[in-house]
């Protein structure tokens, strides 16, 4: 028979190698900069919701930096789904499918701020999400687009310069998107990649 005190010091080897087990256990999917890109056969169909947005910096004067938000997407009704041309033509190859809102702090990756992000009017939105495909005899593309800033965002303002936040969508999945993203002022001024991780299932 094993005397007590073996016993318990073998209850104490025990526990400490399963605390190192769970300590050593795989976190939660981290946001990681993306490896591949958008298949021509992605929609924008789903995307509404609630989502937790992760951006993070690797160039510009914040560097390093992170910052986390909410971001919500409701979908676009009638005409306000589609752009129309400075020639009053409706352009059908692109759709803003949804439009929301964000309150992520841009200034702590060094992104410029072009009107306000919290906006929820849908002529003028804090985020615009913008699909564009091929046109007509074209090779198949989609470029999913989430322009950030009500200003930018403006229904009646056709803009040809200024600054921009832009996150380009390159990964899809059930739990939410990811991709990269820049912003400056004509010029990019910093940039670096992004996750969003729906909230609502």
């Amino acid at each position: 028979m094993i005397p007590l005190r073996i016993q318990l010091s073998l209850v104490s080897v025990l526990l400490a190698s399963s605390c190192r087990a769970n300590s050593d256990s795989p976190a939660p999917e981290e946001c990681v900069p993306p490896s591949t890109e958008l298949p021509s056969t992605a929609s924008t169909e789903g995307l509404g919701g609630e989502y937790r947005l992760r951006l993070v910096a690797t160039s510009g004067e914040k560097s390093g930096s992170s910052t986390s938000g909410r971001l919500t997407l409701q979908r676009h009704t009638g005409e306000l789904r589609y752009r129309v041309r400075p020639d009053g033509v409706t352009d059908t190859t692109v759709v803003h499918p949804f439009y929301g809102s964000s309150d992520v702090d841009l200034a702590a990756v060094g992104a410029v701020l072009v009107g306000s992000t919290t906006s929820v009017d849908s002529a003028k939105p804090g985020v615009l999400m913008i699909e564009r495909r091929a046109r007509p005899g074209q090779p198949p593309m989609t470029d999913i687009m989430l322009r950030l800033g009500s200003e930018a965002n403006q229904r009646e303002r056709q803009r040809v310069d200024g600054g921009y936040t832009a996150l380009r969508v390159r990964h899809l999945a059930p739990t939410g998107f990811s991709g990269t993203w820049g912003s400056g002022v004509k010029a990019e001024q910093s940039a670096g990649y992004f996750c969003a991780e729906r909230k609502d299932g």
